[in-house]
This record gives C-alpha cells, structure tokens and sequence, in this order.
C-alpha cells in the first residue's frame, strides 16, 4: 500500500466531467487514467474553486470490480447538492498539491463560468433546522443568493445585522419581483458597512450565519421586537485582494 502511494503522480492532474442525466447523482465516474494513477487511494477532498478559504469536503471512493471502472461515491451527493450542480453542467477538476485536494471549477449550461458562489452546511446543523451555511460574493455586489435567501426566509425579514472586528452594522432588506422568482438584496446600510471596512472590488465576503433570528409577517407589529431581541445575524470576513484577511 505505501508503496502504491508513493508512486502517485497526481500533481496538476487535470480532467472534466459532463453532467448527464442519471449518471452524476449517486456516484460520478472517475477517468480511467486518473483512476490509475490514484492507485489504492480510497479517500479524495473536493473543494470548490475560489481559494484556500472554500471548505474541504472528504470523499470515499469505490470500484466497480465487474465492469473495472472508479467513481467518488460517498459524499460526493453532499457536495453535488450543496452547490447545486445540474444535469448539462461542466466541471473541471484539477488535482492542487498544496491543497492534497482535488479543485473543482463548475461551468454552468450556458458555457459560463458558475458565478454564484454556494456555502457549506455548517457541521452543527440539527436535523429538521435549516443548515446554516457560509457564503462568499463579492464586494459592491449586494444580491443575496437565491438558495440563501430562501434557506433563511428573507421574504419574511426586513433587515440583518453584520457583525466584524467587534462591530456591528444594521442593513435593509430590499425585495425585488422578477420572472424567474423575488430576489433580495442588501440596501441601507451595506454602503456604511463597505465604506467602514475599506472595501474594494476584487475583495472578498465571507458571511457566515450566528443567528438565524425569527421570521414573522410583513403586517406582523413585532418587527422591532424581531430586531431588538431576535435579530438574525452574519458575521463576516473578509479577503482582501492582496490576500490579507479582516476578521
């Protein structure tokens, strides 16, 4: 075994994979050349490409000893559906050494890169609770992600709070009705909370939730109840773009 280890030859090892309909959901095919060169390996780490903040995500992997071929089986449904992989989509994988993980950079169907950066379940999440995630988007861009936004019932709130370096900013919800589903977006408040930091484009926001807070109507009285008392909070962090971090 250590032998066969010893004698990988993965570095910068790069292929792709094209998403089809039935054959990614369970398990997804190795090539058959990267397959060789895993040798005995049985366990791999994916991590999303954006970075050595992006989580690492274990990953066993099996044989198919009748037909000869390998795949990544468990775990990697956990990381197809927390970055909402779909059928038509481009992924490709290269092998970073540094990382002792394989880096995954998703295209979607329209043959773009996937800019909507997704987060990670947080290792704490009960059964039956919403998972509390992580997320990264860029500074000046204030559009919170979809499957964000619906995970934390931002049609039901008005406001959060951003918390940073011992300091805390109230920021506006704004709603927006589109074809394709309502958005949201940070409105007052985000500016301040970018101005105070000194934040640039090309710098990146790592927003991670510590309170989910309550959820309640918008002709509910128990708004500023909600926000005094229950307010739902994100702490976040940020990369600069010269690779320094505030926290």
């Amino acid at each position: 075994m250590e032998e066969e280890m010893a004698g990988l030859n993965l570095g910068d090892f790069e292929f792709f994979k094209i998403l089809l309909p039935g054959m990614y959901e369970e398990a997804l095919r190795l090539p058959a050349k990267f397959a060789r060169d895993l040798g005995a390996r049985r366990e791999l780490k994916l991590q999303l490409a954006g970075g050595e903040m992006m989580p690492l995500w274990d990953v066993e992997v099996f044989a198919d000893e009748k037909r000869g071929d390998m795949y990544l089986g468990h775990g990697w449904k956990k990381f197809a559906r927390a970055h909402a992989l779909r059928d038509g989509y481009l992924l490709v994988f290269r092998y970073d050494d540094g990382a002792a993980a394989l880096t995954v950079t998703v295209f979607d169907r329209s043959a773009c890169c996937k800019q909507t950066r997704t987060w990670e379940r947080s290792r704490t999440t009960q059964t039956a609770t919403p998972p509390l995630t992580s997320h990264v988007w860029r500074a000046g861009v204030q559009n919170v992600p979809v499957e964000f936004q619906d995970a934390h019932g931002y049609a039901r709130r008005r406001r959060v709070e951003l918390r940073m370096g011992g300091r805390s900013w109230s920021v506006n919800l704004k709603r927006s009705k589109r074809v394709l589903g309502d958005r949201t977006a940070f409105k007052y408040g985000w500016h301040q909370f970018c101005v105070d930091n000194g934040l640039e484009v090309g710098d990146t926001c790592f927003f991670r939730v510590i309170r989910k807070g309550a959820c309640v109507d918008d002709d509910d009285d128990e708004w500023e109840d909600e926000w005094e008392d229950d307010e739902h909070v994100l702490k976040v962090e940020v990369r600069k773009k010269n690779g320094t971090m505030l926290t």
